[in-house]
């Protein structure tokens, strides 16, 4: 397993967290997200062999069309 870690722009509450965690956890090869508004992160765990590039992480929240990222 690896680990990827994303700066998130526009969380303001824990339901934003759960926005985050929602989309980036739909990415796959994602085996799970925490999304932290107070630290303005995302931290993703990725499955062993996922290969899972980065922008892919990034463009799932930008997708929201209410929270950025960038890696």
């Amino acid at each position: 397993m690896s680990t990827v870690e994303l700066k998130v722009k526009g969380m303001t509450c824990t339901h934003c967290e759960m926005r985050v965690k929602k989309a980036l956890e739909a990415v796959e090869g994602v085996q799970s997200a925490k999304a932290d508004h107070k630290a303005g992160k995302a931290t993703v765990t990725l499955k062993l062999g996922a290969g899972v590039d980065k922008q892919k992480l990034v463009d799932a929240v930008n997708d929201t069309e209410i929270y950025t990222a960038e890696a």
